[in-house]
């Protein structure tokens, strides 16, 4: 894994920092930087063709503050955007997260603050056009049905085939994940510390909260608590997946199957959402509700990707075909089983892909993140058996 932590530049920067703020908060901001381009009474679009501007900062209150968040997603995805706000609306999440770089300071920060987090955007910047950040949700439709250990499998696999193995694999099961014992890993992510101040979590204190597997993946978790989801609000939990996805160029989400008040957020905004199922009659109605609840909340971004998992290789007179009619509902993926190799990872603390490298189920895990490499989607699909 590179390295994440870089030395934090000072304040000042010689790069162009571009303003969009109350004009209460301006003067004192732009005596923060070296070089800084007003963009009050700009239009969105004319912003996103300037040449030299290091940062964008916006500031909420400002009216035309989400016209410039949702230009610069779309047509300037590269550039460092800073956002001050306190209460983010989904739609400014959204916009952040297709961001390469971005960053959010409270209200109330200080001019100093908000040019070190500028600085910071800076050392976290894309390295080039090329750099495609991704975050994929994998959940469960019932309880037992794998998505842990899928999960884990696609972070592994991702690992693979990243040059950077710059992979991040997120534990939201905040009162009972398990990610971090099936790894035999360290939960490091102290919540409780950030519920009080969530604008406090940037690049260099997720290192601090993270734990490395051997294999590359990088895993941030908390310890178990069965109370936590009533300190972990939707600012921090929504804070904390921004940051990965600033850092990471792949981030996996294992979620809870119960929805918390930041589970729609998220399942809105994320590249992919993957609902895992069984191949019983009550895990597949489960999994269909599900990712019909996911398409609404996603709107024009991609449906829900249903899974089947732990699938025998015995024949039946239930197929997937038969059941995906049923349901009315398209089977995006099918991973077989192999319990005996998954269960001896599990013991041994690794991925199955590191036990039995030529499993059936690491062999199924490669062909899915295949699929949602929108680089090779295409020719995946053409090869996939018509479920």
């Amino acid at each position: 894994m590179s390295a994440l932590l870089k030395p934090v530049p000072q304040p000042v920067s010689d790069a162009q920092v571009a303003l969009l703020v109350s004009p209460e908060r301006y003067p004192s901001l732009a005596d923060a930087f070296a070089k800084v381009r007003d963009l009050d009474g700009t239009r969105a679009d004319d912003a996103t063709t300037f040449e030299g501007i290091g940062t964008v900062v916006l500031e909420l209150a400002h009216p035309e503050a989400m016209v410039f968040l949702d230009t610069l997603s779309r047509n300037a995805p590269d550039m460092g955007v800073l956002v001050i706000g306190d209460a983010l609306p989904s739609q400014a999440v959204r916009a952040m997260l297709k961001l390469k770089s971005s960053d959010l300071a409270a209200s109330a920060a200080a001019p100093g603050d908000i040019a070190r987090a500028c600085a910071r955007l800076a050392v976290t910047a894309p390295e080039g056009p090329g750099r495609q950040n991704k975050c994929w949700v994998v959940t469960g439709a019932v309880g037992g049905a794998g998505a842990t250990t899928l999960a884990i499998e696609i972070a592994c696999a991702a690992a693979a085939r990243d040059p950077k193995n710059s992979v991040c694999l997120v534990d939201l099961n905040l009162a009972d994940g398990m990610i971090a014992s099936c790894l035999e890993g360290v939960p490091k992510l102290d919540l409780l510390g950030l519920a009080d101040a969530p604008d406090r979590l940037d690049p260099t204190l997720l290192s601090a909260y993270c734990w490395e597997h051997e294999t590359g993946i990088s895993l941030i978790s908390a310890p178990r608590n069965p109370d936590i989801n009533e300190f972990a609000g939707p600012d921090l939990i929504l804070r904390l997946l921004d940051t990965v996805c600033t850092v990471y160029s792949h981030v996996i989400v294992d979620m809870p199957r119960t929805r918390q008040a930041w589970t729609k957020p998220i399942l809105s905004v994320v590249d992919e959402v993957l609902v895992v199922s069984e191949f019983t009659v009550p895990s597949l109605h489960a999994a269909a509700d599900m990712c019909r609840e996911v398409d609404a909340l996603r709107h024009e971004a991609s449906d829900a990707r249903l899974v089947l998992n732990r699938m025998s290789d015995s024949k039946s007179d239930f197929s997937v075909s038969r059941a995906g009619k049923a349901i009315e509902r398209e089977i995006g993926a099918v991973i077989r089983s192999d319990w005996k190799s998954a269960r001896a990872a599990g013991n041994l603390g690794m991925p199955v892909a590191r036990v039995k490298p030529r499993s059936i189920l690491v062999k199924d895990v490669l062909a899915l993140v295949r699929q949602l490499d929108p680089n090779e989607a295409a020719a995946e699909t053409k090869k996939r058996k018509p479920w």
